[in-house]
């Protein structure tokens, strides 16, 4: 079992690999993901960050068989998987989860957390906690209502049922469904998209839609004001502001 990161051309991809338990996520694995994520170099090579899953699957949860092992230390095991999601909410490259066949429980909140979620025909998305006995966790009741809102969230979560693909998309659980062997090349396409565009640009823009749910209009505009000025001053902007006037003149 293992979490693999790889780099190319601006774009880090973390893989999720253990195939025989549909990449269901170990205490060892949560660390060698948040592992991952400390060692991204956010204001330098890594530009965007993809997450997808090895062997025709993206997620199963978390390894439940391992949870009573140690019940004194759970607090703190499952405090680094909430820090996983929570790192991937905040991180401020944009972030793409690349879903094929199941993402459930952790797994799913997981991918939720990211900015784009694209999913291939197969996916399946699920709420799976109270199948097994369990409350929600890993920011299920946080980001469901956001997405997809109250009324669809209470029943994924009280029923645990699993949506196919295409209804997660109807809800705006996710951006796309694709087939599964375009998966992998749409989401490099997106990635190299947006790993062209600047960097303090598309760090603004992503701290103001993760604090829009904490104020009002005009806390928005002015948030909006004080990014704009940071923002005009760089290299980027200069730039093509520049080449804007002058194609217009």
């Amino acid at each position: 079992m293992t979490v693999r990161l790889e780099r190319a051309d601006g774009v880090a991809l973390i893989t999720l690999d253990r195939p025989e338990k549909r990449n269901a996520m170990s205490d060892e694995m949560w660390a060698q993901f948040a592992t991952h994520l400390d060692g991204l170099d956010v204001g330098g090579r890594d530009r965007v960050l993809m997450v997808t899953g090895a062997g025709g699957a993206f997620c199963g949860g978390s390894d439940v068989g391992g949870l009573l092992d140690d019940p004194d230390s759970l607090p703190e095991r499952i405090e680094v998987s909430n820090g996983c999601v929570l790192a991937m909410h905040e991180l401020p490259i944009p972030t793409i989860a690349l879903v094929d066949g199941i993402a459930a429980g952790s797994g799913l909140n997981l991918a939720l957390a990211c900015d784009l979620v694209y999913a291939s025909d197969r996916a399946r998305f699920a709420q799976l906690f109270i199948h097994r006995g369990l409350s929600l966790d890993s920011g299920a009741s946080w980001l469901l209502p956001r997405l997809i809102g109250e009324r669809r969230a209470r029943e994924l979560c009280l029923l645990g049922e699993k949506l196919p693909a295409e209804q997660a998309l109807a809800m705006g659980m996710i951006n796309r469904v694709v087939d599964e062997q375009e998966l992998r090349g749409v989401g490099d396409e997106i990635a190299q998209r947006l790993a062209a565009f600047s960097p303090t640009a598309l760090a603004g823009t992503k701290r103001m839609l993760n604090e829009s749910w904490s104020h009002g209009l005009a806390g928005a505009l002015r948030a909006e004001m004080d990014n704009q000025l940071r923002v005009i001053g760089s290299d980027a902007a200069i730039e093509n502001i520049s080449s804007f006037g002058k194609m217009s003149s």
